[in-house]
């Protein structure tokens, strides 16, 4: 999965998120028991379509994972002079690396390892996320329930 399509699908996100948020206030010429009855059943769908984003990103996650361990495998073998003959006719690299600290620097600046970890902790960015869109989708209906008990207040109702 390549960044931009990461990002797009992140905004993508956080837009549903905003749009989902959004509560009439004004409740003119409307029922508020009903409008905070519909938000009510509304929460279950919402914490729905926001767990499976969340269990989608972390499926994407654990193969960008295994990814990295496969790609440090095979970087550990090109710079330690042990990969294909082919790998080098594409790619040429001086001499072999020997020492592991040596080995630890040109793996970690290498650019597709770079390119992967970067993705991972962009998707651990975007959990986070997530998992705050579900703590508040869970907290709404406390929320709403206090805005009933406050219409209930203000009506004169106990």
């Amino acid at each position: 999965m390549k960044f931009d399509q990461l990002h797009n699908r992140f905004q993508k996100i956080k837009e549903e998120w905003a749009q989902d948020t959004q509560i009439d206030f004004q409740f003119k010429n409307k029922e508020y028991t009903e409008d905070l009855a519909r938000l009510a059943l509304e929460i279950p769908f919402h914490h729905n379509k926001y767990l499976n984003h969340y269990t989608d990103l972390s499926q994407i996650k654990t193969s960008l994972e295994f990814e990295v361990r496969r790609l440090v495998k095979d970087k550990r073998e090109y710079y330690g002079g042990e990969a294909d003959a082919r790998v080098y006719a594409e790619k040429p690299f001086g001499a072999s690396i020997k020492t592991s600290e040596k080995m630890k620097v040109y793996l970690e600046s290498d650019d597709e390892v770079i390119n992967l970890e970067a993705k991972v902790k962009f998707i651990d960015q975007m959990l986070y996320y997530l998992d705050q869109v579900m703590r508040q989708v869970s907290n709404r209906g406390f929320a709403i329930k206090s805005a009933i008990e406050w219409e209930k207040f203000i009506n004169g109702s106990t």
